[in-house]
């Protein structure tokens, strides 16, 4: 088992009727993320250079990459801001712990923190 899903949040995991509550994927290909309980929407609507550029401006500057993303998708500010939180930096391990993870990993073994490779 990963070092930080313990017993208790594996639990609280696999109860996600509270998060469907604050957001709706209509539909939409989606992943919960076990870290933070948030819905990252996957967005396999997007061109891989429509990805790649998100990513390079999200590394400048995430507000402009949740702009810019609430343009390209039919998505509200808070999805948006999930999608830009959960992108992996070149480079970078995991972006919520750092752990060295393989590229095109989709969660996190050691966390178990969603990380999207956007950047490739």
């Amino acid at each position: 088992m990963p070092k930080k899903m313990t017993p208790r949040r594996v639990e609280q995991y696999r109860e996600q009727g509270a998060i469907y509550e604050r957001f709706n994927p209509e539909g939409r290909l989606h992943i919960v993320c076990p870290q933070c309980g948030g819905l990252v929407l996957l967005c396999d609507s997007l061109s891989r250079m429509e990805r790649k550029d998100v990513a390079q401006v999200a590394a400048k500057d995430s507000a402009a990459a949740v702009e810019r993303l609430k343009t390209m998708l039919p998505c509200g500010e808070r999805q948006a801001k999930a999608i830009v939180l959960h992108l992996r930096r070149e480079g970078a391990g995991c972006r919520h712990c750092g752990a060295e993870n393989p590229r095109g990993a989709l969660l996190c073994a050691q966390c178990m923190s969603v990380n999207l490779d956007w950047d490739f």
